[in-house]
């Protein structure tokens, strides 16, 4: 896919929009700073689709068989076959693995070029990264790292099978769920990671639980995760706003199926009543469209309307069908006023975005 016009590499970005820690927030609480919109009015544009990374020129390490390979079909969309009554309700076609490319560059971008915000180091041995497909990009998140930290042995957990062929030496790719029971030894891993997957996750005291055990003592665990309702601060998100509307019928979807769109508010609470010391909360916000003044937040804010608007239908499938008793007809016929409203520039709207940090403590 071609880049849009107005993005650059995103990890070119030096500064982080993020202001420095509020007393008014909770402790360990950092909130963004507020987004500054364009004087002029903004015209609609055409979005232009976008993804990020290549495929890492090295050996193959990651070795599955064809039936872990096997996708069904529903709905038009392709989904992954292996261990399918896991819940996660999204496609790994195409089209969705274009979006969670371009939301790796979106996110990456917008946490000023940093893969990471906990302290590991220079020389970390083991790192897990959980959903490496769904959360990450195509498997771009662990292979920048294996290539950042070569010290480092890799492991990407996802339910499909559609990371690149050639991966750095020290990635290896484990197809599987991360709601099943861990194979891992206890006090194995100096980080472990969670993007834009925990949503889904149906019990994440227990993922918690199983993440301290997994870690060295002193290991980090951290997660990236989007707040999935849109926040304004100039009073903009004014009614009729369709996208606003959409969010809630998603979000009602989500929690039928069992997940919580509103879960990234809670993880630094979650955490520490799992144990985890010097828990950090980071509050970035990510636009929704080229509303914002800033450059940097201008491009993030296309580069998330570009993956909403494309996947519209991905995201909508089975959590209307199943969570809520929608046809598709009926999905589709609705989308139209959402994937316009998704232009309107008029509403100043973002997304928050969680960054939490939590510690394993040492052992005595």
């Amino acid at each position: 896919m071609s880049t849009p016009a107005e993005a650059t590499n995103p990890r070119s970005a030096t500064t982080s929009p993020r202001s420095p820690r509020s007393p008014q927030n909770a402790p360990g609480t950092t909130v963004a700073q507020v987004i500054q919109p364009e004087n002029e009015p903004v015209e609609a544009d055409d979005d232009q689709d976008s993804t990020y990374g290549s495929e890492a020129s090295s050996s193959y390490s990651a070795s599955v068989t064809s039936s872990i390979r096997n996708n069904i079909h529903e709905n038009g969309l392709r989904y992954h076959a292996f261990k399918q009554d896991a819940y996660y309700p999204f496609p790994n076609d195409e089209n969705e693995q274009n979006r969670d490319d371009i939301k790796h560059a979106m996110t990456v971008m917008l946490c000023g070029g940093k893969l990471h915000y906990a302290p590991i180091g220079d020389h970390p041995q083991s790192i897990l990264d959980l959903g490496t497909s769904a959360g990450t990009g195509t498997g771009i998140w662990a292979i920048e790292m294996a290539d950042k930290y070569p010290s480092a042995a890799v492991e990407g957990l996802d339910l499909s099978a559609i990371q690149p062929t050639y991966v750095p030496p020290n990635l290896k790719v484990i197809i599987d769920d991360i709601e099943e029971e861990w194979v891992y030894r206890p006090n194995s891993y100096d980080y472990i990671h969670c993007r834009h997957v925990a949503q889904t996750i149906k019990n994440k005291p227990q993922l918690l639980q199983r993440a301290l055990r997994t870690l060295k003592p002193g290991g980090y665990f951290e997660f990236q995760e989007i707040l999935y309702y849109p926040q304004c601060d100039d009073g903009t998100m004014t009614d009729p706003y369709p996208v606003k509307d959409w969010v809630d019928e998603l979000n009602k979807g989500i929690a039928k199926l069992g997940g919580d769109n509103f879960g990234a508010s809670k993880l630094a609470g979650q955490m520490r009543d799992a144990g985890f010391i010097n828990v950090e909360e980071i509050v970035l916000k990510l636009p929704l469209g080229i509303w914002p003044k800033d450059k940097l937040l201008k491009r993030a804010g296309l580069y998330w309307r570009v993956a909403i608007s494309d996947g519209l239908r991905n995201i909508c499938s089975r959590v209307f069908t199943r969570g809520l008793g929608w046809t598709m007809e009926a999905i589709d016929v609705y989308l139209v006023d959402v994937r316009k409203s998704l232009h309107d520039a008029s509403k100043h709207v973002y997304f928050p975005l969680y960054i939490v940090i939590g510690q394993k403590p040492e052992e005595d």
